[in-house]
């Protein structure tokens, strides 16, 4: 079995969403909303996705965090 066949449903299309070739700039809440998943789920996913070295998260004092990644070059 394949690490994707592995992961859960939700966490599945979070890492896909952040795999765009495109790159991401998302809050939890932008992200959940677009891919209809619990906000406490994909800030929980995300989080991990940082801790994984997949995504970066910038804490801003005005609004909630955001998660980025872009592909390098």
């Amino acid at each position: 079995m394949g690490l994707e066949q592995a992961l859960e449903p939700d966490e599945r299309r979070v890492r896909e969403f952040c795999d765009s070739p495109a790159g991401v700039s998302e809050s939890a809440a932008s992200l959940s909303s677009k891919l209809g998943i619990s906000h406490r789920s994909c800030r929980s996913i995300l989080e991990q996705l940082v801790e994984q070295g997949v995504v970066s998260r910038h804490d801003y004092l005005d609004i909630e965090p955001m998660y980025f990644r872009f592909p390098t070059k």
